[in-house]
């Protein structure tokens, strides 16, 4: 039987109970009539059955539950979820529906699903047929049949990616930040969903899987979002590997893994968990491993395994040059900033795309809420890039490639001064000036105006360096300018948040004036000689004088 919202609450009043509980004190709690409780309780009693707990009544007591703790535990378990539930929105409800899927080792029937979620079969047959196009897009299959139930058909490493991806788009990476240190978190629905999303992953596992990931990659400098992608995927591949399920991997690519540094490191991260859980971590998942302690540092294959040469990453980046041309109708084929931009961006991006790595693009919801048509400009580019990638190129993916474009337009629509920038670290001078020359060598746009303490930056600073926006490698406290956290590494994700800045930018300083210049050689040589020769002549008629 369907337990209903009043009859929940007062299982868990029961349930807070030391003792019997009157019919007056819950109707009191509830603000029914006591005849009303009564009636609640012959359809609580038939509810109780599935779970061994019995409802025993006391005339002048009242009423208690009786059962055995792990019975009474389940039903509180239960009742803590249903509450969640009920208070789900659509896509927090298809984002629960979607992982029960994913991690389901068996056909799941609708009904159980409807009572999960606390809705109608009907809801939950329209919530599949919403998920179907994505399930696809992930090249995983979504089956229904009749009398057996719904499953879904798909390659371990695609099931992985999919939950992995489900995660990062439904929990915010704060959160997955406070889960790993055991932070408080603010309480309400939508952080109660996140937390049954996260039901996927166990707490205490995470915690563990960090230490482990922490203790061997301290010295490495990995961002905050690569260490919670590593931690994530450890985590998942723990629960799959519990359950049987085990990824493969080429034996080409996973020779070519065990030649690198980071594949050492790996190990030594499966060994650790493999002592910590008690399972046998097979030597592909040491290679996938090792693919995001690579992709941390923004790093690829020496050879082979997804790498592209650099003739065909100019013809593929000139090939959406060309067609975003064609689209836009601007001139961004003589666009030297953009050519070497594609270039640099697509061979990490490619090489992801090939070894079927996820890729996150935190703008990507920015990007279509306020840039549809560069989106629309970015998808009509790439033909090319997908036909190297032997795969369709995710939304992603589109919207860095956007980014990049993006930038391009803006600056072939006229002439812009040079955005001025305060490069803010916390680690010391020689962090900042290793960031600040990176910003140097990739921005043409960026003169860096400063290099300052994050601790000392104030919005007087920043005034008087008619900064535009401000380059920083921790959070800040807000300032009078965008400011765009990044690694010291300047990573493709990084450059792509300051791509977006520097597209949307207004710069109001005023700029500096440009070098001059240079003089053509023989012009200086010359001008050295006049000099030297003036110098000979003041040499020759200057004496000292005692």
């Amino acid at each position: 039987m369907e337990l209903t919202a009043r009859m929940r609450t007062i299982l868990s009043l029961l349930l807070a109970a030391s003792g019997y509980v009157t019919a007056e004190h819950i109707a009191a709690e509830l603000g029914v009539s006591a005849r009303t409780v009564t009636r609640e309780m012959h359809g609580i009693e038939t509810a109780l059955k599935p779970y061994g707990v019995m409802l025993l009544r006391r005339t002048g007591a009242g009423f208690m539950l009786s059962g055995d703790a792990a019975a009474l535990g389940q039903l509180r378990t239960e009742l803590s979820l249903a509450d969640v539930h009920s208070t789900l929105t659509p896509d927090q409800r298809r984002s629960i529906l979607i992982t029960r899927l994913l991690m389901a080792d068996e056909p799941l029937k609708l009904f159980a699903l409807a009572h999960l979620l606390h809705v109608t079969d009907s809801t939950v047959s329209h919530d599949l047929d919403r998920l179907q196009p994505w399930l696809a897009a992930q090249q995983i299959t979504l089956v229904r049949r009749p009398g057996l139930g719904v499953y879904v058909e798909g390659a371990e490493r695609d099931i992985r990616r999919a939950l992995v991806r489900i995660i990062h788009d439904y929990v915010d990476e704060k959160e997955l930040l406070a889960l790993i240190g055991d932070d408080a978190a603010e309480e309400g629905p939508a952080y109660a969903a996140d937390r049954a999303l996260l039901g996927l992953v166990d707490p205490a596992q995470i915690r563990r899987i960090d230490d482990a990931v922490a203790a061997e990659t301290q010295d490495r400098n990995i961002p905050d979002s690569a260490r919670v992608g590593l931690v994530v995927h450890l985590a998942l591949a723990v629960r799959r590997l519990q359950q049987g399920d085990t990824i493969a991997m080429d034996a080409g690519t996973l020779e070519e893994l065990r030649q690198t540094e980071e594949f050492s490191v790996a190990e030594t991260i499966a060994a650790r968990m493999g002592e910590v859980f008690s399972i046998s971590i097979p030597a592909a998942e040491i290679g996938y491993i090792t693919m995001h302690l690579l992709g941390a540092r923004g790093m690829t294959l020496p050879s082979g395994g997804g790498r592209v040469d650099n003739f065909r990453l100019v013809q593929i980046a000139q090939s959406i040059m060309r067609r975003a041309s064609e689209k836009s109708g601007a001139p961004l084929m003589r666009s030297r900033t953009l050519l070497t931009g594609l270039v640099n961006h697509l061979a990490p991006a490619l090489h992801r795309l090939k070894l079927h790595m996820d890729i996150r693009n935190p703008l990507l919801a920015q990007m279509e809420e306020e840039h549809p048509e560069l989106m629309e400009i970015a998808r009509h580019a790439i033909p090319m890039m997908e036909e190297e990638a032997g795969m369709p190129v995710p939304d992603d993916e589109v919207a860095y490639i956007a980014i990049h474009i993006g930038a391009a337009l803006t600056e072939a629509g006229g002439d812009r001064p040079a955005a001025r920038v305060l490069v803010a670290c916390p680690t010391g001078l020689g962090t900042s000036r290793l960031l600040a020359s990176r910003l140097r060598r990739s921005y043409e746009r960026i003169r860096v105006v400063g290099v300052v303490s994050s601790l000392a930056l104030t919005a007087q600073e920043i005034l008087r360096r008619s900064a535009d926006f401000v380059v920083s490698t921790v959070p800040l406290s807000p300032l009078p300018v965008p400011v765009v956290v990044v690694s010291v590494f300047l990573t493709a994700a990084d450059r792509a948040q300051i791509d977006a800045v520097l597209a949307g930018c207004s710069l109001h300083h005023t700029e500096m004036p440009a070098d001059p210049a240079p003089l053509p050689f023989p012009v200086v040589m010359a001008e050295i000689h006049r000099r030297s020769g003036l110098i000979c002549d003041l040499l020759t008629d200057f004496h000292l004088q005692d």
